[in-house]
């Protein structure tokens, strides 16, 4: 993101609250989310870790800086909107981000949500204990004040088509659309009653009315039991946000817990709320009980072996290790898929086997002209920073285009 880290901590340092949270902010508009679910690949690269010291908390840092500071600042002078139009479609980090850059540089801009409220995953596909949602709201509110508008209840493809939205008065437009496919298993048992994916199950309960501990049953229907499978953060949300309804939970995944894709904290925070823990399991039929729901899930149980003689040691299915979790609703979390789905009505609008719009890497255009892409769509990418580093770079490449 090219934040300025050193100047940053040395203002926290020299008690300059307000000069730390505007040098995050010259680089990112989402200081308050990246303090609170960034991934931290600063922290992972930081020196101290080289001489066997904790590194330097960058994320905690930033989310103080951006919880405290921000309401100190004096908002700055809108730039001048007076440059051509910029259609943005999809809402989420990369999405805003770009509209947030090109706003900056003098563009009008517009951003077009299909749901009723923006902010995409950050809204829709992660727990509000993660991420609360009037912090959401103020730093979508920040983005607003630089003169982007956004307009809700858009579906590209049946509002309106791509090609009508390019022949509007739009100097180009940008497909920034997530990951909202979801991965799907193939074992016996994913069509019965009681199934859900990851990040349909974050969605539901993030649309359902009302504060979490209060939502009917009957708006989101979940069993007592829940099993989750997966081992990223998505499923762990799930996982989390399934002990807030009051179930009993289990994660179940085919990893140790050691090489889980979450920070060691939140795998903490997981045991300390309840949930049980099956590392190094694999999920083989989701059984049915008479109604054609959810009856139980059948697993085995994997360990590490040199099973073909190669000194390689990969993980095997253990024999005679079958067993059967008890289980009446289950959550599959292992992944998602770029939502290029609106490339299956342009035909001109190419798509790579990733599900990923093809690009030309140099003027960052889909094949179709005054067309770019950001975020998951085109760079299949899992993590928060990298969406904002792609709505960054194609904010760049869009400008040098147009002019």
């Amino acid at each position: 993101m090219g934040i300025d880290i050193p100047r940053f901590i040395r203002s926290l340092r020299e008690e300059k609250l307000n000069d730390a949270y505007e040098k995050i902010r010259e680089k990112n508009c989402f200081p308050s989310i990246c303090g609170r679910i960034c991934s931290a690949p600063c922290e992972a690269a930081c020196i101290l870790n080289e001489e066997g010291a904790p590194p330097i908390g960058i994320r905690a840092l930033e989310r103080y800086a951006a919880d405290f500071g921000k309401s100190k600042i004096t908002r700055r002078n809108q730039p001048f909107l007076g440059g051509k139009k910029i259609a943005v479609v999809g809402s989420g980090p990369a999405g805003l981000t770009a509209a947030s850059e090109l706003a900056q540089r003098g563009y009008q801009v517009t951003v077009f949500e299909s749901f009723d409220k923006p902010g995409g995953i950050l809204r829709y596909g992660i727990p509000e204990f993660r991420i609360p949602k009037r912090v959401l709201d103020n730093e979508i509110n920040e983005i607003r004040a630089l003169g982007v508008k956004i307009e809700v209840n858009f579906l590209i493809g049946h509002t309106v088509t791509l090609d009508e939205l390019i022949h509007q008065d739009f100097a180009a437009v940008l497909l920034a659309t997530g990951a909202g496919i979801p991965k799907f298993m193939d074992i016996p048992g994913v069509s019965l009653g009681g199934v859900y994916y990851g990040e349909e199950f974050l969605m539901r309960v993030n649309r359902a009315k009302g504060p979490l501990f209060l939502r009917r049953l009957d708006k989101l229907p979940v069993g007592k039991r829940i099993a989750v499978i997966g081992s990223g953060n998505t499923a762990l949300d799930c996982a989390r946000t399934g002990v807030r309804l009051g179930r009993e939970v289990t994660l179940i995944f085919r990893r140790t817990e050691e090489d889980m894709r979450v920070k060691r904290e939140e795998r903490i925070y997981a045991h300390e709320e309840g949930i049980r823990f099956e590392p190094m399991v694999k999920p083989v039929e989701i059984l049915a009980d008479p109604s054609r729901f959810v009856g139980g899930l059948k697993c085995v149980r994997m360990d590490f072996a040199d099973a073909d003689g190669s000194g390689e040691w990969k993980l095997v299915q253990v024999s005679d290790s079958e067993f059967i979790l008890d289980a009446d609703t289950v959550v599959i979390a292992v992944g998602h898929n770029p939502n290029s789905l609106v490339g299956k009505n342009v035909s001109h609008l190419k798509v790579n086997q990733d599900g990923t719009f093809k690009v030309d890497e140099k003027s960052g255009q889909t094949t179709v002209p005054k067309v770019f892409a950001a975020g998951n769509v085109r760079t299949n990418a899992s993590s928060l920073i990298d969406a904002l580093a792609s709505g960054k770079k194609v904010a760049e490449e869009m400008d040098a285009h147009l002019k």
